[in-house]
């Protein structure tokens, strides 16, 4: 009787208890929507390599009758057929590695690996290929993360995120060929023009708006928004990027720090600074230490209250972020940042008696003061979670973005169009032959060469974590995916057969 109670199946769908946890637990749903799209995807692929193939049998058959050619040139015409035909069935079976790319230059070194500007051999694509160590993930605890950016890159094509070409792996470490976009970080475009009049704060700050709600569509909150995460194209416009906190739960870690810190300064006195010196201190400190904010941590800056104390939160922390973005826009420095990171933690603790209105004196910096509605945009965006904007169609309705033409913004003129000579242009990356550039990334070194000592964790779930990683290693490709109409997006006829694992 006790063995009956303990197997006995939940009532109406046949599962066990201990059946039903499973199947409810995020790494069994990923794997169980890994293995449909894989076979929807194998199907599509083959029925389009036979209808491909048919085509080319027919057309060859046509081209050859027309001629009139005679058997022995026939029979010689139809083997070297034959043999294409072998060509394109071994590149089909054919798994991507790193020696089909070529490697160009590198444009950038994040906590994980590093990214490259890479031309795939085979097609001349131009890609930035992200390369990150499985160990280091592994032992960071950051695999679900990598996980749910390579999720969040198949999941949609539109123009605001970075799409994703391939994915791949080997035995060591996991590739990201992301599109390649050309004109660099937003932070280097800020770093350049300091304060933007209210006219390109508008421009870019509504881009940014609609870049977050793509994401916000597909049902992710990214949650670590700053400056960094947005790229200019060829044509000035903005793309989002780096979706690897975009996930249900930061790392428990990470929580706890941000707890601890928060924590630390509780009793500090904040320090009131006028405008122009806290503007004048940040870029100084910018100047200094070319490290700021270029590190595995990141920077608190820009996250919201409730995502620092590990409290729940809704979509709105994104928009909170994107106030504290804008107010840079506008005034040249975050709203929270101080003279030390204890300091700007302080203020992010206090962040109701630090936020105020940049004010300037002198005549020659009266045109940096913003304007009562552009304020008061402000002010709906960094604000308390309950009375904080947390949709798109909020924002569109405020009297400051009025005029703006949501519908195609990517059909206007951008205030800065990136110089560029070449599509591998890296002009608006940072040089990593130079000294100067390459001490930004000390920080980064150290810390990887700390995760390194770091002794792996004996995990017997980590066998199978990357599997359904692999995209477009084979099949129609995604040139011609496109011109075929087939999206990356959820909801659409055929959208899930466009990824390919």
């Amino acid at each position: 009787m006790i063995t009956t109670r303990n197997t006995t199946t939940t009532k109406g769908h046949g599962f066990k208890g201990w059946e039903r946890e499973l199947l409810q637990s995020s790494e069994v749903k990923r794997k169980a929507t890994v293995a449909q799209l894989y076979f929807l995807d194998y199907y599509f692929q083959l029925l389009g390599y036979i209808s491909a193939r048919k085509d080319r049998r027919t057309k060859f058959d046509e081209d050859t009758a027309a001629r009139h050619i005679s058997s022995s040139e026939f029979n010689k015409e139809f083997k070297s057929y034959c043999g294409r035909e072998r060509v394109l069935l071994r590149k089909r079976r054919a798994k991507l590695r790193l020696d089909q790319f070529h490697i160009i230059a590198q444009v950038g070194q994040g906590g994980y690996g590093e990214v490259y500007l890479a031309r795939k051999r085979e097609t001349g694509e131009v890609c930035a290929l992200k390369k990150m160590k499985k160990r280091t993930l592994s032992k960071m605890d950051e695999v679900r993360h990598v996980l749910v950016e390579r999720d969040i890159l198949t999941a949609t094509k539109t123009p605001w995120l970075v799409r994703l070409l391939y994915a791949f792996q080997d035995y060591e470490h996991v590739y990201l060929a992301m599109e390649y976009v050309p004109g660099g970080d937003f932070r280097t475009l800020l770093n350049n023009s300091g304060v933007l009049k209210e006219e390109h704060a508008r421009f870019y700050i509504c881009e940014m708006f609609v870049c977050v709600n793509e994401l916000h569509k597909l049902g992710y909150i990214h949650r670590d928004l700053k400056p960094e995460n947005f790229l200019v194209d060829a044509s000035g416009h903005v793309k989002l990027t780096d979706f690897g906190l975009a996930t249900g739960a930061l790392n428990p870690r990470r929580i706890e720090s941000m707890k601890v810190k928060l924590d630390k300064v509780k009793d500090n006195q904040v320090i009131i600074r006028s405008t122009l010196e806290r503007r004048s201190l940040y870029r100084s400190i910018r100047n200094e230490d070319p490290r700021y904010a270029d590190s595995i941590v990141g920077s608190p800056d820009y996250m919201a209250p409730e995502v620092l104390r590990g409290k729940p939160y809704t979509y709105s922390v994104d928009y909170w972020s994107l106030g504290c973005i804008f107010f840079e826009f506008l005034a040249g420095f975050p709203p929270f940042s101080g003279g030390t990171p204890e300091e700007t933690w302080t203020n992010l603790k206090n962040w109701t008696k630090v936020l105020r209105r940049p004010e300037y004196d002198k005549p020659e910096d009266l045109i940096f003061n913003l304007s009562d509605v552009a304020w008061d945009a402000v002010t709906r965006l960094i604000a308390h979670a309950s009375a904080r904007f947390s949709t798109l169609s909020q924002v569109m309705n405020h009297p400051f973005f009025e005029g703006v033409f949501w519908q195609d913004m990517r059909a206007g003129h951008a205030p800065f169009v990136p110089a560029l000579d070449s599509e591998i242009d890296t002009g608006y990356y940072d040089d990593f032959t130079s000294p100067e550039d390459m001490a930004k990334y000390a920080e980064v070194k150290e810390k990887q060469r700390n995760v390194d000592k770091v002794r792996e964790k004996d995990d017997p779930q980590a066998r199978g974590v990357w599997v359904g990683f692999t995209f477009g290693k084979n099949g129609p490709g995604v040139k011609m995916l496109d011109g075929m109409g087939h999206g990356h997006g959820h909801g659409g006829d055929g959208a899930a057969l466009a990824t390919i694992f």
